[in-house]
């Protein structure tokens, strides 16, 4: 073998492959669920037969985009949580983990923002809440949770079934607001239905009630109308109106209102449109009282809650009618909105 050779099989040997996840990043970031993180505008589709991809650059704002996982596998956070592989992508990735020092299995998900608000939870837990164990800090504040097993919560339910679902996580939401805590973004995808019950998960958006700096995050749909640039921002009532709409949706409603649908009358209705009203003044305090008008509607106790001026249309300001939205199902994509005028 001459020396050129063996340089070639030299530097063959010393080249490394990276590690990659069991799971299929792709697989679990379909191209419809693809946006731009600066003007939301669809990114990463594919074109010519050829698949999209994770990384480039938003053809709206020019803005280069890299949706793939930010942890790499073997990953080691605080000496202790090594990173096994992806469980699923929402607003962040969340990562199945090894505990070394007890040899569980644990989830690690990063925070929406930098601020460890969370630790809040640390040593209070609620058994309808997923347990919080660790607030870490690698490439940003991480959240090491209990590995829960079970299926998000989807509609249509009927009325008895979605009414369960969704008083099974009210004493979780009272828990954090005793605490001087938002979910700040209740949606039926965020309850958990597992062998122990329906349980409230997604502590990433998670933010003070007295806080009126730090960024707002949602899910359309699902923001009350206070939430808007100069609006009154998240609160208790925030999360009255976000939990009524969950059991709307749960009951059939669509997502987005004003793309259609609809779903027959129940007698829950009268709840959903005080939970929903646009005034944050007129809706349930709280969401144990909105779990008690619940009850007592499933009881035939409660009838003409609806507040005078209200519309009948799921307290959301859009009639019936038209097609039933999934909520998990692709929807139009609204306009990109300008960076410019962020």
């Amino acid at each position: 073998m001459d020396g050129r050779a063996q340089l070639r099989r030299a530097g063959r040997a010393r080249t490394a492959v990276a590690p990659s996840f069991p799971s299929d990043p792709d697989a679990l970031l379909p191209e419809r669920r693809r946006s731009c993180p600066v003007c939301d505008a669809p990114v990463g589709r594919g074109r010519d037969g050829r698949p999209g991809r994770l990384t480039g650059t938003c053809g709206f704002c020019r803005t280069p985009f890299d949706l793939g996982p930010d942890l790499a596998p073997g990953t080691l956070l605080a000496g202790r949580y090594r990173v096994v592989d992806l469980l699923a992508r929402g607003g962040a990735w969340l990562y199945l983990a090894a505990d070394e020092r007890t040899g569980e299995e644990v989830v690690v998900a990063r925070r929406r923002d930098d601020t460890r608000t969370p630790e809040l939870l640390l040593d209070r837990p609620h058994p309808a809440l997923v347990g919080l164990r660790d607030v870490v800090d690698h490439d940003g504040v991480r959240l090491v949770l209990d590995r829960l097993h079970g299926t998000p919560a989807r509609g249509p339910l009927d009325v008895g079934t979605a009414a369960a679902n969704v008083a099974a996580v009210v004493p979780a939401v009272a828990h954090l607001h005793a605490l001087g805590l938002l979910h700040a973004d209740l949606k039926p995808s965020n309850v958990l239905l597992t062998d122990r019950g329906p349980v409230l998960v997604d502590l990433g958006s998670l933010r003070r009630t007295d806080d009126r700096t730090s960024p707002v995050w949602g899910t359309d749909g699902f923001l009350a109308p206070e939430i808007a640039p100069g609006g009154a921002g998240p609160s208790v009532a925030s999360d009255v109106f976000a939990l009524a709409r969950t059991l709307d949706v749960l009951l059939g409603a669509p997502v987005l209102p004003h793309l259609g649908g609809g779903r027959g009358a129940t007698a829950l209705d009268p709840v959903i449109h005080r939970g929903t009203a646009p005034d944050p003044a007129l809706r349930h305090p709280d969401v144990v009282s909105l779990a008690r008008d619940v009850d007592l509607a499933l009881r035939g106790a409660v009838s003409g809650t609806t507040l005078p001026g209200q519309p009948a249309d799921h307290g959301v300001g859009v009639p019936d009618g038209g097609h039933r939205v999934h909520q998990d199902d692709p929807l139009p994509h609204p306009a990109p909105r300008d960076p410019a005028r962020r």
